[in-house]
């Protein structure tokens, strides 16, 4: 089974510096949706997807309102149940910020409560957690928010709360925007199976001054086969992992 998360940076273009920049700005500091739509590009996520050959793939910063063209793509590339879980609103436009894990097999997406967030920027995505009957496993996909908001650490008990409420195999991944070795006091029963791969900023320039591993494969239960990555148009690699 291949298990893959992409932060896809809202469909922006994360292989220019000025891109970047400009990017976000008309994501969290502009009112008009429309001038983000103009800038972002889907089918590239859909392309990385397809690539990676994912049974299960979970994509990180799926802005409120791509999530139907992301489903449409994807449903063309064998994926056909999304489970979606929504983090903060973007200050000026409203949008949620969303986490989609899209599958080959058919799971069951528990509701476990309100995830803590904080809405403004870096104040956290989404969580989404869910239950596959056969073979019979927990993934929990999370993007949390900047460790400097006041919300990461609550986020962080939140998590460890409901891991200590289910038993049997377990998958944990998505963008912790921290290094492992700040986490893994925290997740200490668990392997992580994606190593400490440096997986953002991709972006020229920026990646001189931040280059870290951010996102995570953790797992209970499963061995690791092997672990890779890929580059597409985010400043953020997709990273793989084949578990049995």
């Amino acid at each position: 089974m291949r298990i893959a998360i992409y932060n896809q940076m809202f469909g922006l273009n994360g292989k220019s510096f000025w891109a970047n920049l400009i990017g976000h700005w008309t994501v969290h500091y502009q009112t008009n949706p429309e001038k983000i739509w103009k800038k972002v590009n889907l089918e590239k996520t859909v392309e990385i997807i397809k690539k990676s050959k994912a049974d299960i793939a979970g994509i990180i910063e799926v802005l409120e309102g791509q999530e139907e063209k992301l489903k449409e793509g994807l449903r063309k590339e064998g994926y056909n149940f999304f489970l979606l879980g929504k983090g903060h609103k973007t200050k000026y436009s409203g949008l949620y910020v969303q986490e989609l894990v899209a599958s080959k097999r058919r799971g069951e997406q528990k509701n476990i409560g309100e995830w803590p967030v904080e809405n403004k920027l870096g104040g956290g995505g989404g969580l989404v957690c869910v239950y596959y009957p056969e073979p019979q496993f927990h993934l929990i996909l999370a993007h949390f928010g900047l460790p400097s908001k006041k919300y990461y650490w609550e986020q962080i008990g939140f998590l460890q709360d409901y891991l200590r409420k289910i038993n049997g195999k377990v998958i944990v991944l998505g963008d912790f925007n921290s290094p492992y070795k700040n986490l893994k006091p925290y997740l200490s029963s668990f392997e992580l199976v994606s190593g400490e791969i440096k997986s953002c900023s991709t972006t020229p320039i920026i990646k001189w001054f931040y280059n870290k591993d951010v996102d995570h494969i953790l797992t209970k239960g499963f061995k690791l086969i092997k672990c890779e990555t890929i580059e597409g148009r985010s400043d953020h690699k997709l990273i793989y992992a084949d578990l049995k």
